[in-house]
């Protein structure tokens, strides 16, 4: 794995408890999902871990057809949704592909109703498992020196439980996940430690405790982890001009001192829309992007309320490559949201994963996200846990200065999946 300057980290954990031990109905395995796995941790707590254990599947041949455009709207918009029920006010950051990849997994294991909500939910469409499977696998060969982005998946299941083969089947040919079975009943602590331990690895420190304290008890059937760790540089790193110091103009109309970046030289793809201004920032090797949305004064909710994949959409058709100048704050921003009541209203909770056990359902679920922007590039980590219980400049044609609120989105460019976010309201906060 490629070491730099800049590192980007999603993590995704689904815990899954029940009573019952027994494995049900096997789910469609038309449905969706990826991932790809790392050798286990070395450095675990007091428990003593069960070898890993991998489905017979191979890996599914990257189907050409697969609707992967529709999927990347679909989990993009369900993201955007969040987005909106956070404090308008207040800097955000959250991982909508990270959220939308664990509840495609999920949905593998659960009941018909239950699959069609998660379904209108996320937007996904016939085909999810392939689509994400090619989206995975050219993820997976875009590494280049200074951009690195890896997806590692791991089943933890409590001893003695066998989920349904189809399930494990579809995990492992789609997403590459293996099986690591933990004492989960017996060991609770010790099963959380090693599971933290290893999210801990995979995102290279970022997110180092995942699961907190007495999430698993001695119910928990199951722990599904997903983790995504992306870092990229600039492909234009700031720097050949100084910063400038300037004011940044936050909702309320009071004003805060602030340093921004600039950069003067810059010809990628950028314009104006009603009521924004915005341009798209390329990392090294052009496969990523930041899309920064700036709203003009006043219009903010506006394009907060806007802000959909019909609105990315607009933009890509709009904006035109051309000469511009952007200028741009740094900043820090840690979000921690409570998914359930979110998931409750779109139906995916309670619901039921008989593919797990007969009678597990959805009963906590939890978002970290953690970004920092600066000169160099970006560096952030998420993670997602579901918890199943039982009971020399050319003349610049544009200015972009982000000095008062703005939206930004990281973006695989060729799926158009996003992989982060967010607001800023205030860079110094």
């Amino acid at each position: 794995m490629v070491r730099g300057r800049t590192s980007l980290g999603v993590v995704v954990a689904v815990a899954l408890v029940a009573c019952g031990d027994q494995a049900a109905d096997a789910p469609d395995p038309t449905d969706p999902v990826t991932i790809s796995v790392t050798s286990p941790s070395t450095t675990a707590p007091t428990l003593t871990s069960q070898p890993i254990l991998a489905s017979d599947a191979p890996r599914a041949v990257v189907a050409e057809t697969a609707p992967i455009r529709p999927l990347a709207a679909g989990l993009n918009d369900a993201g955007f949704d969040l987005l909106r029920t956070q404090d308008a006010e207040t800097n955000v950051v959250l991982s909508p592909s990270s959220i939308g990849h664990a509840l495609l997994m999920a949905r593998g294991a659960a009941d018909a109703p239950t699959a069609a909500a998660i379904d209108e939910a996320f937007g996904l469409p016939r085909r999810s498992d392939e689509a994400w499977n090619a989206i995975d696998q050219r993820i997976a060969a875009s590494q280049r020196k200074h951009v690195t982005i890896t997806i590692a998946d791991r089943l933890w299941p409590r001893i003695g439980l066998t989920p349904e083969q189809d399930w494990l089947d579809l995990l492992a040919s789609h997403h590459g996940a293996g099986v690591e079975p933990l004492d989960l009943a017996g060991e609770p602590e010790a099963s959380r430690k090693r599971i933290n331990t290893w999210v801990d690895e995979q995102t290279e420190g970022l997110i180092p405790e995942l699961l907190p304290s007495g999430s698993i008890d001695p119910s928990s059937l199951l722990v599904l982890t997903d983790t995504l760790y992306f870092k990229a540089r600039w492909q234009t790193t700031f720097g050949k001009y100084g910063p400038i110091d300037a004011t940044f103009t936050r909702l309320d109309g009071s004003t805060v001192p602030v340093e921004l970046m600039q950069e003067l030289e810059l010809g990628d793809r950028r314009g104006k829309g009603d009521g924004f201004v915005g341009a798209e920032i390329p990392y090294v090797g052009d496969e990523y992007s930041m899309l920064l949305v700036v709203p003009d004064e006043g219009r903010f909710a506006e394009i907060r309320d806007g802000l959909d994949q019909a609105m990315l959409d607009e933009i890509d058709a709009t904006f035109t490559t051309g000469p511009y100048e952007l200028r741009l704050p740094k900043w820090k921003t840690k979000t921690a949201t409570d998914l359930l009541p979110w998931l409750t209203e779109l139906g995916a909770a309670p619901g039921a994963y008989p593919a797990i056990s007969d009678d597990a359902f959805l009963g906590g679920a939890q978002h970290a996200a953690d970004i920092e922007v600066d000169e160099w590039g970006t560096v952030a980590a998420a993670a997602t846990s579901l918890e199943f219980l039982v009971s020399g400049a050319l003349e610049p044609e544009l200015v972009i200065a982000a000095d008062q609120p703005f939206f930004y989105l990281i973006r695989h460019r060729a799926s158009g999946l996003v992989l982060f976010a967010g607001q800023v309201t205030d860079p110094t906060a």
